[in-house]
C-alpha cells in the first residue's frame, strides 16, 4: 500500500478533472455488453465507483498513518454519496433516473447526427443501476430498502433487452461490472433465494445458458452464441475464454461456501465461515477451498431431508468465526451465540463436521 499510495492519490486527482457540474464523465464504457445497456446512464456507475475509490483510499491512508488525508478522503466519499442519491434516485418512486449528461463513446463523432434531447430525469430502473451502488455502499439509508426492492423486482419480472425482445424472469441483464455486483448486492442484503435463482437459471441470458450449450470456458458475451441467433454477427469481438460473466464464482466462495476475509486480520490468520445453503432447494451440495499462506481453508455443505451437514477445515495456526444458519446442532455440543438468523462460535485449527436440523 505504501508503494502505490501516491499513484492512488494521483488517480483520484485525475478523476476530479473529469467532473463537471458535480458529475463524473470519464469512460467511455459503462456496464459493457449488458443486454439492456441502452437503458443505463453510465455516469451513475462512474459516480458510484468514484465514491467507493475515495473510501478505499481513505482506509489505505489511515493504515499508513496519514490521518488527516484519511479524514479528507472519507469526507469526499460521503459527499459523493450525497450527490449520487440526489442525482440518480427519484424522490417519489426511489427508482433510478438519468442525469442528463451526454457521455462519449469509442470512435469518431458523427458530424451528421441529429441534436440529442436531454434525458435528465428519465427512468433507468435496470438491474445494474441498483446492484452496483448497493454493492459499493453508495445508496443512503433512506433509499437502500427501496433500491433492494427494485433490484429484486428487476430480476423477478420479464425485461425487454436492447433489441426489444422480452427476456424471462431471473434473466441476467447485467454487463461487465453489474455482473460482478448483482449477487453480492442480493446476499449482502439477505436475498439469498434471489441470488440462487439467478445462478440456477438456464435460459438466455444467464450464466448457465452457455453451459447448457456446451461451453467449457467463460464467454465474453452472454450472447456469444444463442440458439435463436447463432453467433449474431459478433465475430468481430467475441472471445470464448473471458472472465467477466464468470464473476458469480466469487459469490460462490464468499456466500454459498461462506469463506470470507476478516478485514482486521490480514492473510486469513483469522477468517469467517458463513455458508448459505440454497434456500430454494435447487442446489443440495457445495464444496470448495481457498488456498492461503497458512494452508487450505475448506468449506462444504450438503442437505438431506431436514438436515444440513457442514464440514470445515481450518488450517494450522489460524482460527475462524463460524456463522451457521439458525437451527439445532445435533451431532456435537457447541456453545453458540445467536442473532436473528445465524448462530456463531469460534473454532481453532482442525477438521470439523456439524449436523444441523
Amino acid at each position: 500500500m505504501a508503494e502505490h499510495y501516491v499513484a492512488m492519490k494521483r488517480y483520484l486527482t485525475f478523476l476530479d478533472t473529469k467532473v463537471k457540474d458535480g458529475i463524473l464523465n470519464e469512460g467511455p464504457l459503462g456496464d459493457w455488453l449488458s443486454p439492456e445497456g441502452n437503458k443505463n446512464d453510465n455516469t451513475l456507475f462512474w459516480m458510484a465507483y468514484q465514491s467507493a475509490d475515495l473510501a478505499i483510499v481513505s482506509k489505505v491512508a489511515r493504515v499508513l498513518g496519514f490521518t488527516a488525508e484519511a479524514d479528507a478522503y472519507l469526507a469526499q466519499s460521503e459527499a459523493k454519496k450525497v450527490d449520487f442519491n440526489a442525482i440518480y434516485v427519484d424522490k417519489a418512486t426511489h427508482k433510478t433516473i438519468k442525469s442528463g449528461v451526454k457521455t462519449g463513446f469509442m470512435g469518431p463523432p458523427n458530424a451528421n447526427a441529429a441534436p440529442e434531447v436531454s434525458d435528465k430525469g428519465q427512468l433507468m430502473d435496470t438491474q445494474a443501476s441498483y446492484a452496483i451502488p448497493l454493492a459499493l455502499n453508495v445508496i443512503n439509508a433512506t433509499n437502500a430498502p427501496h433500491a433492494l426492492a427494485h433490484l429484486v423486482e428487476t430480476i423477478t419480472r420479464s425485461n425487454k433487452d436492447d433489441q426489444g425482445e422480452a427476456r424471462p424472469p431471473y434473466s441476467l441483464m447485467t454487463g461487465f461490472i453489474g455482473t460482478a455486483s448483482i449477487s453480492e448486492a442480493l446476499s449482502a442484503n439477505g436475498k439469498h433465494d434471489i441470488a440462487y435463482g439467478l445462478l440456477t437459471t438456464k435460459t438466455y441470458p444467464s450464466w448457465l445458458y452457455s453451459v447448457a450449450n456446451g461451453a467449457t470456458s467463460i464467454w465474453e458475451r452472454l450472447n456469444s452464441y444463442t440458439i435463436e441467433n447463432g453467433f449474431g454477427g459478433n465475430n468481430s469481438m467475441n472471445s470464448f475464454n473471458h472472465y467477466s460473466f464468470g464473476a458469480v464464482a466469487a459469490w460462490m466462495y464468499t456466500h454459498s461456501l461462506g469463506i470470507q476475509r476478516d478485514e482486521t486480520s490480514p492473510g486469513y490468520k483469522h477468517f469467517i465461515l458463513q455458508p448459505t445453503p440454497d434456500p430454494t432447494g435447487k442446489i443440495t451440495y457445495a464444496k470448495g477451498n481457498v488456498e492461503t499462506m497458512y494452508g487450505n481453508i475448506k468449506s462444504e455443505w450438503s442437505r438431506q431431508g431436514n438436515k444440513t451437514t457442514y464440514r470445515f477445515t481450518i488450517p494450522a495456526n489460524t482460527s475462524a468465526q463460524v456463522k451457521l444458519p439458525k437451527g439445532k446442532i445435533v451431532n456435537v455440543a457447541v456453545k453458540t451465540n445467536t442473532n436473528a438468523d445465524r448462530m456463531s462460535f469460534e473454532l481453532g485449527a482442525g477438521v470439523y463436521e456439524f449436523v444441523v436440523e
